[in-house]
């Protein structure tokens, strides 16, 4: 069974969502790009049985950090679970998530509530992302769908929710339930299929989130994996009368042929031409 470490006081209505193992020294930064927002909200680290575990003082900041061990090593839907468990005990009304190494935009989280505050509707709400090399150099940058009709329609061909840039309301957890194990690599992309089928969903067209482009992250080491669980998503979800189901399984095949470098290339290649 998983295990608590020390707290500290909650605060705010957001938790802010963090699953860590055997992180490699860029916690920090995401962290540090957390002091500047403007809302009060509470950390959750969730260590999945990080050997050494997982230390972190809290002391040195401003906002509340919650650290959840896990006894072992369960894989990162176990790890989102576990936090998802103890933010629900907990009676925060809003989940951000948020990965290692990924930094918020300082309006990021006062945003997104502000949005769901606006818009009572929606019940879960991502953003514009980027990716940045170590150095600060842009990778490649995401303008994504904002209204959940273009969202849903979207969905059968693409990913435009993405992981670390939503917020979404806790209470869509007893609707829909949390986190599968069926689809490894692509259980977010399951998981916001199944809140879109309950709920609306949105984008803040901005960019809020700026995520490190790591050419061996779990995206690129386990991508086959991936792209087979998405292509299940897409034909469990398939439509017959939405043309673009037929575009994302075509797309997805296609794409289980194409070696990452040339997918990085291709997204690499619009946006040249979108900024020509």
């Amino acid at each position: 069974m998983p295990h608590d470490a020390p707290t500290t006081a909650r605060a705010g209505r957001i938790a802010v969502l963090i699953p860590v193992y055997n992180e490699a020294g860029r916690l920090r930064e995401t962290l540090e790009s957390l002091r500047a927002q403007s809302v009060a909200f509470t950390t959750v680290l969730v260590d999945d049985g990080s050997t050494p575990p997982l230390h972190v003082d809290a002391s040195a900041y401003d906002f509340p950090i919650v650290v959840h061990r896990m006894a072992r090593n369960g894989g990162i839907e176990a790890a989102l679970n576990a936090g998802l468990e103890l933010i629900e005990a907990s009676g925060f009304e809003l989940v951000a998530r948020l990965d290692v190494g990924d930094r918020c935009a300082p309006a990021r989280l006062a945003t997104q509530q502000a949005f769901l505050d606006e818009h009572p509707d929606v019940h879960l709400v991502g953003s514009d992302v980027e990716w940045r090399h170590d150095d600060g150099s842009l990778a490649f940058a995401l303008t994504l769908p904002s209204t959940h009709h273009e969202i849903s329609r979207a969905l059968h061909h693409t990913v435009c929710l993405i992981h670390p840039t939503v917020m979404f309301r806790t209470s869509v957890l007893g609707a829909v339930g949390k986190y599968s194990f069926e689809y490894p690599a692509a259980e977010d992309f399951e998981f916001f299929w199944r809140i879109a089928q309950r709920f609306q969903v949105a984008n803040v067209p901005e960019v809020l989130l700026v995520t490190r482009f790591d050419e061996n992250g779990l995206s690129v080491t386990r991508r086959r994996k991936q792209l087979r669980s998405k292509l299940r998503i897409q034909l469990e979800n398939f439509r017959v009368g939405e043309p673009l189901s037929f575009v994302g399984v075509a797309k997805t095949l296609a794409l289980m042929s194409v070696p990452y470098s040339g997918v990085v290339a291709i997204k690499r290649a619009l946006m040249r031409g979108r900024a020509a």
